[in-house]
């Protein structure tokens, strides 16, 4: 096992991990830096609770159909825009509308027009 330290944590907190580790291809904090989201290197957005002693998800967002390459959060408006390999874009609403037991993340797919190729 390997100790490595959580994100935003005090130097005093740790995390146990097995090796290897699994990379990180984007992440992204919310506002006040309590959440953060993180795609775990494949197809998915994870958005992981900072708050206790140790990070635990809150929320997947599923959507893509490749790896994820890019991820921002709007901190006024909290939106998530997720960019991915499968060349989809989302931009992600946080809907609490119903109850506090329904709420999640729902997808808007973004149609981006350019005139050049994109990589």
């Amino acid at each position: 096992l390997t100790r490595v330290p959580c994100f935003n944590m005090p130097p005093s907190k740790y995390q146990l991990v097995s090796n290897p580790v699994r990379p990180v291809s984007a992440h992204a904090f919310n506002a006040d830096r309590s959440l953060v989201a993180i795609s775990p290197n494949d197809e998915t957005v994870q958005i992981m609770d900072l708050k206790g002693p140790t990070p635990k998800a809150v929320h997947t967002l599923k959507e893509h159909g490749q790896r994820v390459s890019a991820i921002d959060w709007q901190p006024e408006a909290n939106l998530i825009v997720t960019c991915g390999q499968d060349r989809n874009a989302y931009v992600w609403t946080f809907d609490s509308a119903e109850s506090d037991t329904s709420k999640q993340w729902k997808p808007t797919l973004v149609i981006l027009r350019i005139s050049r190729a994109a990589t």
